[in-house]
């Protein structure tokens, strides 16, 4: 083992005493992944945080493990190492996290069996059965699509495990007849879950970043939840989607009399401004007058003087008709947001008269949010009072999230290969099959950022963060049937090898096919953490059945 102790030469107290050292440190690297994440969802890459970048990095340590099980002289039997790693890894993620989820976001359910998004206290103490959670109408959707991706991703394992059954029933026990069958079809295999891998990542970022409606009224709401509860400005609302605007922040609005009809504004600074446009159009006449404005940017924190009104109206009002309809107040505030964003830059005035006013301002407009969620908190350190422009602070927490992730991930890695050692170790001593000990133990060490990510999410008790914390998990099935996968199929392929692993496929199969159906219910009850914690003992017992009686080892 190197660096670390080789547990065969330790005695059964020491075995247990290396398990503990090693498993506290990747406790504490997979805290610190968690921490990083918490911090990326203050930023507008918080799109990615449950769908891509959580799994990715929760798939890391058991690609690893999958690698160097297949490497050496006994690569075909160490691989039983790594196929219950894999197993054990897909399947837990999906079952004792989910279970946890439910259990730590659940909120107070009303007579109809729906949770009650309102007021705190969200879950009466005491309270166990009558309680609820949900996704929403507006994070449906994107729980779906996850649980798809995690059903197409699947078909590797269809590939090759056919593939498989036909050669076994062909060629029976001869190793090397078997390995040349299967070696085109692993590899065929191997290219599907690599197309998958890219396809999922491809569709992520697009979706988060390229106009996906489901993931634009997500962050349109939580926009204007963060005007009205955090008293930011509309500044700050506009910021994280200026980048996808082609408004230069030189614009007519500041530098000239006669603003030009300018650029088409996005759908999703549209959805954010909607609200307030609406609110305040009170004859239903379709426009706002000076006076509508000025209750506008009252009410968005962002209060004016009579001429400094008077000017923005006359900038807002393109066609000089008197009033501003819907396309003029959306250009208008986006050039405003941008022009103040470029003061900011040179010197952060605007920002400290934008804290100013947000303080003198008015009682936080109520605009209806379907979901009710909350804004992520933010933390001292990176309060917008310490930092001369909204810029300044989200690099400080990217930053700090690339640093804890980073180094989370360092210590993952490191550790992973030796917990697994020592606990194979322990497992030969005790006469357990290789396999089960790493289904078990191994998920648990190898991927306790997702756990303690996706219950430090639910705890939130919000629908947003449901959403997150589903789609992790969903994620995290995804990158084990496509980037793990591939790392297993590769090894198939490339070291000659050959897949004997039916009743291992069946249970992973089932295991996704049982969440698949969970994830397309609307609430889910404590009842359902319970049925859903079940599949994991479920699943090692379908492969001891498999194995032991149907003859599929």
């Amino acid at each position: 083992m190197g660096f670390f102790i080789d547990p065969e030469e330790c005695s059964s107290i020491q075995i247990l005493q290396l398990f503990a050292a090693y498993a506290y440190l990747m406790y504490i690297g997979c805290s610190m992944i968690s921490d990083g994440a918490e911090l990326l969802m203050l930023t507008p890459y918080s799109k990615l945080v449950g769908s891509c970048i959580l799994p990715v990095l929760g798939a890391v340590p058991d690609g690893a493990l999958v690698l160097f099980s297949g490497l050496g002289p006994d690569a075909q039997e160490n691989l039983d190492v790594g196929v219950g790693a894999l197993a054990g890894s897909t399947v837990m993620l999906i079952t004792i996290p989910w279970a946890m989820a439910i259990w730590g976001g659940r909120v107070d359910a009303d007579d109809r069996g729906r949770p009650r998004y309102g007021p705190a206290p969200r879950l009466t103490e005491g309270n166990v059965w009558d309680s609820a959670v949900s996704v929403g109408a507006a994070g449906a959707p994107a729980v779906r699509t996850m649980a798809r991706w995690m059903a197409l991703t699947a078909l590797p394992y269809v590939i090759i495990e056919v593939a498989a059954l036909l050669a076994a029933a062909r060629l029976g026990d001869d190793v090397a007849a078997l390995s040349l069958a299967e070696s085109g079809w692993a590899l065929t295999a191997l290219v599907c879950a690599l197309l998958g891998f890219l396809a999922y990542l491809r569709t992520q970022y697009k979706a988060a970043f390229a106009g996906d409606p489901v993931l634009e009224s997500r962050t349109s709401a939580a926009a204007v939840q963060s005007v009205r509860g955090r008293g930011l400005g509309i500044v700050a609302a506009l910021e994280p989607h200026l980048a996808a605007e082609k408004h230069d922040a030189r614009s007519p609005l500041v530098d000239a009399e006669a603003p030009s009809s300018g650029a088409p504004v996005s759908s999703l600074v549209r959805s954010v401004l909607l609200p307030f446009y609406a609110r305040y159009d009170a004859d239903g006449s379709g426009v706002l007058n000076i006076e509508e404005l000025s209750k506008v940017f009252e009410d968005m924190n962002e209060p004016k003087d009579a001429k400094s009104l008077e000017a923005t109206f006359a900038h807002f009002d393109c066609n000089r008709d008197g009033v501003i309809d819907f396309p003029e107040f959306c250009r208008g505030m986006v050039l405003y947001a941008a022009a103040k964003k470029r003061d900011e830059a040179a010197g952060g005035s605007s920002l400290q008269r934008q804290s100013s006013a947000a303080r003198r301002a008015p009682s936080p407009m109520p605009v209806a949010d379907d979901d009710d969620d909350e804004d992520e908190e933010v933390p001292d350190e990176f309060v917008a009072d310490k930092y001369k422009s909204i810029e300044d602070q989200q690099a400080a927490i990217r930053r700090a999230a690339m640093k804890l992730c980073g180094l989370g991930t360092a210590l993952v890695l490191t550790f992973s290969d030796p917990v697994v050692d020592v606990l194979n170790e322990a497992g030969a001593r005790s006469g357990i099959n290789a396999f089960y000990v790493s289904f078990v133990v191994a998920p648990i060490i190898t991927n306790g950022s997702e756990v303690l990510a996706s219950y430090t999410f639910a705890l939130k008790k919000t629908q947003k963060s449901m959403v997150v914390a589903y789609e992790q998990l969903l994620g995290a099935a995804v990158m084990n049937n496509t980037y793990c996968l591939l790392v297993f199929l590769a090894i198939i392929y490339f070291q000659k090898l050959y897949w004997k692993y039916t009743a291992e496929t069946l249970a992973i199969l089932a295991a996704e096919a049982c969440v698949f159906a969970v994830a397309t219910r609307p609430v889910h009850t404590p009842k359902t953490a319970l049925a859903v914690l079940s599949l994991f003992p479920a699943t090692i017992a379908l492969v001891y059945v498999l194995e032991t009686y149907v003859g599929l080892a």
